[in-house]
């Protein structure tokens, strides 16, 4: 497979399905996958970068959904993507599905973690700042139409979308991700909103 390649990730180049229900659906939706190696995007981005069209494989990751629809979600990246500061992990976060927040369609919070703080085990937070969050993408109960984006409630836009201490601990999994692959990494991640725990996704 190509994606998440040191010089070309892949991303958002194959189609991703989400709120899959039923085998039946999810052996047509892993069909699907298979079949947008070779969209238009998929084929284009592969000319753009130098890519043999027959070099490159995908494979399908089916996985139980997050219910982040009544919770939150977001990216780790295990540096300041503006300045390269590698001694951070910049968190962002919003409510609803991460999808909002992957294609940048939402204000998200914003949270600065100093590394060295976070493994000495104390607080680490530098920085953190209230996004707008004005909309957010749930899960659809509308038959044949599985999510949707709505308006995010007036009272949930002036509070942060997670606690300081789930973004102590997200930090904390963006360091032994970065650990286990030897460079800087961005990691999209939710939070169940009924059971409260953490996903790395």
């Amino acid at each position: 497979t190509a994606e998440d390649l040191p010089d070309a990730s892949f991303a958002g180049q194959q189609e991703t399905f989400l709120n899959v229900t039923g085998a039946d659906d999810v052996v047509h939706k892993v069909k699907e996958v298979f079949a947008s190696l070779y969209n238009d995007r998929a084929i284009a981005y592969r000319v753009h970068h130098g890519f043999k069209h027959e070099d490159v494989f995908l494979s399908a990751g089916v996985q139980l959904m997050v219910r982040s629809g009544v919770g939150a979600a977001g990216v780790l990246f295990t540096l300041d993507t503006e300045s390269g500061f590698r001694d951070v992990v910049f968190v962002t976060s919003s409510f609803g599905l991460g999808e909002m927040v992957v294609q940048g369609a939402v204000n998200p919070d914003e949270f600065y973690v100093y590394k060295p703080t976070l493994t000495a085990g104390k607080p680490a937070i530098l920085r953190r700042s209230l996004g707008s969050k004005a909309i957010r993408m749930v899960y659809s109960d509308v038959p044949g139409e599985r999510v949707r984006t709505e308006d995010t409630p007036v009272e949930l836009r002036s509070t942060f979308s997670i606690s300081d201490e789930d973004v102590q601990e997200l930090s904390k999994q963006a360091l032994v991700i970065e650990k286990h692959y030897g460079r800087p990494m961005d990691i999209e991640w939710a939070k169940d909103g009924v059971s409260g725990k953490l996903f790395i996704v």
